[in-house]
């Protein structure tokens, strides 16, 4: 678990400042939301915290560390974006493993780790599946147990409810709450 703090972030796209000297702090092990209309610069600061797009201005710091020239592979973190990103090639098995193989955990380490992860976001059964047999919410969560599973210090969510429907969000809502609880993860959640 770590801290989430910006300094004065800035990040424009030609004449227009999607995110303006923005100063936050988020504590360890929190659960925190930013709540905004569509095109308000949120997802634009997710990407900077996520080293996904490099601020025109401002720090980025993770547990007390500036991480602003810290390539994203190396920020340990965790990003769930608003559409799910599956490899559709994959299984649910494959997909949750990906981060784990990629920092060369060991065969039996993945295997304990996966199926934990799937008992976390309820999908325990499903190791086998592929992408296009997963409705919105299984996908999502699919996405969600793959950004946890090589222990991030930071979770970010793009708006991850989105793409669900409104019984599908609110059973979302509280399973994104329940994970945060039994991981204790710091999770800065973006959201309309």
């Amino acid at each position: 678990m770590a801290d989430i703090r910006t300094k004065s972030l800035v990040k424009r796209f030609d004449a227009v400042a999607a995110v303006d000297h923005v100063d936050i702090e988020i504590p360890e092990g929190s659960l925190t939301a930013i709540l905004g209309p569509s095109g308000c610069g949120k997802t634009t600061l997710l990407r900077c915290i996520a080293g996904l797009v490099e601020p025109d201005q401002g720090r980025v710091f993770i547990g007390g560390k500036d991480v602003t020239d810290v390539p994203p592979f190396k920020r340990n973190l965790g990003f769930v974006f608003q559409r799910p990103a599956m490899f559709p090639h994959m299984t649910v098995y494959k997909n949750v493993a990906w981060a784990l193989e990629l920092r060369k955990w060991p065969k039996s380490a993945i295997k304990q780790r996966v199926a934990e992860m799937l008992r976390l976001v309820h999908l325990e059964g499903l190791e086998n599946r592929s992408f296009r047999q997963l409705s919105g919410g299984q996908a999502q969560r699919v996405v969600i147990a793959r950004a946890l599973a090589p222990q991030p210090d930071v979770l970010l969510l793009d708006e991850p409810l989105s793409q669900l429907d409104a019984k599908l969000r609110d059973e979302l809502k509280l399973e994104i709450a329940e994970i945060h609880r039994r991981t204790g993860c710091t999770t800065l959640l973006v959201t309309h």
